[in-house]
């Protein structure tokens, strides 16, 4: 269970980073499956499309049966939920990393973090974005927008005190089925889709090692500060 969003999307980047070596080369996307603040299940996507619906057919390869993931503690509001999601999303990535959805089924779709209002950088696309993440039927759009994540990762580069964990939470997309809520731990079924080949590109760009460093030197440049400024005051105190 989770009672933060910025911890679990950090716990599931960290798991998937502790893991790197054993990722094969086919795999674009970890799938996160939730039910309010509770993991029920995960998923590698190697497939080309990916459907994600109500069905009990729990996962194949190609499906994602939401109706068939097992949780004991599961509440009755989430049951109902799960009973009207049918046909759901499918999703694929292209060419280019982008990572396409569309809503096949009746029932609503949100994708989250997609305030106009937020000041925070994200790589959802501007389509999605203008639809305030209500998904449209039949309509393949942009989930995740490869492009904008290079831009990012640019600016972030750019900015004096760079914060990969800002972008790697880029890497994530949180799906909500039926029910919307304003609290990503408050909807009863959605999932989080990891963009395997996003953290790669960011692996290259900032290198763990780097940001290690770059974060030590901070910290010891403060340290530095602080004993420089003790010493100081104490020489000042001497002479009084």
């Amino acid at each position: 269970m989770y009672s933060r969003k910025f911890c679990l999307f950090q716990d599931h980047i960290q798991e998937v980073l502790n893991k790197w070596d054993q990722i094969d080369d086919e795999i674009w996307a970890k799938i996160i499956c939730m039910e309010r603040n509770r993991r029920v299940a995960k998923a590698y996507a190697r497939a080309s499309v990916i459907t994600i619906n109500g069905s009990d057919v729990g996962f194949d390869g190609y499906r994602i049966g939401l109706k068939g993931l097992e949780n004991e503690y599961r509440e009755s509001k989430t049951e109902e939920v799960k009973k009207l999601i049918g046909q759901g999303v499918k999703l694929k990535m292209d060419e280019m990393g982008n990572i396409l959805i569309k809503r096949v089924g009746r029932s609503n779709v949100f994708v989250k973090g997609c305030s106009l209002l937020t000041k925070e950088s994200t790589s959802i696309g501007s389509e999605i974005m203008k639809n305030n993440g209500r998904l449209e039927q039949d309509k393949a759009m942009k989930l995740f927008d490869m492009k904008k994540f290079q831009n990012n990762i640019e600016k972030e580069i750019g900015n004096s005190y760079p914060d990969r964990r800002k972008l790697e939470n880029q890497c994530i997309s949180a799906i909500a089925f039926v029910k919307d809520a304003n609290d990503i731990l408050d909807l009863p079924v959605w999932i989080m889709v990891i963009n395997v080949v996003a953290i790669d590109m960011l692996k290259s760009k900032m290198p763990l090692s780097k940001v290690f460093l770059f974060l030590l030197l901070i910290s010891i440049s403060k340290r530095i500060i602080n004993l420089t400024t003790s010493y100081h005051n104490h020489k000042s105190l001497k002479k009084l």
